[in-house]
């Protein structure tokens, strides 16, 4: 009985052993089929991840794209703006520069114009101030040679007069000399009375022939002498001279 007994346990451990072994089987089959479930399950994620990862890595490239695209078309709206502004600021500096260059050129052009009319009218005014002095040094030539003409005149009067006043002292120097020569034989002529006694019968006759005779010598003379000191007589210079 104990060997039934011992068969029946270890039937009973055999198909306790049976039966845990196919239930470890099924049991490590699920886990294997739960495994391999999950496996597949992870893989397909790990696929979906990658896949998603890759949608988005493509997104973000497809955004990053488009950003890019905009930033350059932005980058580019700028660089023309830039350049427009650029190019505008250029063409208003041009346009000033050569407001600038045609103020600067019609200031030149004033300026020398302006130094023109000056040195024109500097010219013009010293030419006019030359022939002033000209004329006036002209004019005080003319004069000092009227003024030397009329010294040599005065000079040359003072000396006819010099020379007519010399001629007519020596003129009246002769004529009085020639005067005196005659008064003197005319004084010559003169008689002496002759003294008579009182009853010389002519005495009285006689006398007054002297007289008479003296008288008319002496009357001479004194013509003589009057004749010397007449107007217009070397002895006179006449008027106006």
């Amino acid at each position: 009985m104990k060997r039934g007994l011992i068969i029946v346990i270890v039937l009973i451990l055999l198909l306790l052993a049976v039966i845990f072994g196919w239930r470890s089987y099924k049991t490590r089959q699920a886990e294997t089929e739960t495994l391999r479930k999950v496996a597949t399950e992870e893989v397909e994620g790990d696929r979906l991840l990658e896949q998603q990862k890759a949608a988005a890595q493509a997104a973000e490239a497809k955004r990053l794209a488009a950003l890019a695209t905009e930033q350059e078309a932005a980058n580019a709206a700028s660089e023309t703006e830039r350049l427009r502004v650029q190019e505008t600021a250029a063409t208003a500096a041009r346009l000033a520069a050569e407001r600038e260059a045609a103020l600067a050129a019609a200031e030149r052009e004033a300026s020398v114009a302006a130094q023109k009319a000056a040195s024109d009218a500097e010219s013009r005014r010293l030419a006019d101030q030359r022939a002033r002095e000209a004329a006036e040094a002209e004019k005080s030539r003319l004069a000092a040679l009227e003024k030397l003409r009329a010294q040599e005149a005065t000079a040359k009067d003072a000396a006819d007069r010099e020379a007519a006043l010399a001629a007519a002292l020596r003129a009246q120097q002769e004529r009085e000399a020639a005067l005196a020569r005659a008064a003197a034989e005319l004084e010559a002529d003169l008689r002496n009375r002759i003294i008579y006694s009182a009853d010389y019968k002519r005495r009285s006759h006689y006398y007054q022939q002297v007289d008479l005779t003296n008288a008319q010598i002496q009357a001479r003379i004194e013509k003589l002498r009057q004749g010397s000191d007449a107007p217009g007589t070397p002895g006179e210079t006449p008027a106006g001279k």
